[in-house]
């Protein structure tokens, strides 16, 4: 998971952004789900927080950020929501 915090006024494009990884990127470095944030948390010694935001994990139910993810099919990043939630647990979505 890749956390990003967008410039104000600025939405996500999420064919734009898969071309663009696929571009800079090997496939196993792709990050097959994203977070977005208004700000990165940082610890008092200015580094990022990953340690919390890998322990709240990707449920669309618990997770206050909006989530997206990759959809290698459409080749774009989409938004994860309960029904793609499920998919992933039960194995019928492939990430």
């Amino acid at each position: 998971m890749a956390a990003l915090v967008l410039r104000p006024g600025c939405s996500l494009d999420g064919s734009a952004l898969f071309q663009h990884v696929e571009q800079l990127l090997p496939p196993y470095a792709w990050p097959r789900f994203l977070r977005l944030q208004e700000r990165l948390e940082m610890t008092e010694t200015f580094k990022q927080q990953k340690v919390r935001l890998a322990q709240e994990g990707f449920d669309p139910t618990a997770v206050p950020d909006p989530l997206f993810l990759l959809d290698e099919g459409s080749k774009a990043y989409v938004p994860l929501g309960p029904a793609q939630w499920e998919r992933v647990l039960d194995g019928s979505l492939r990430i």
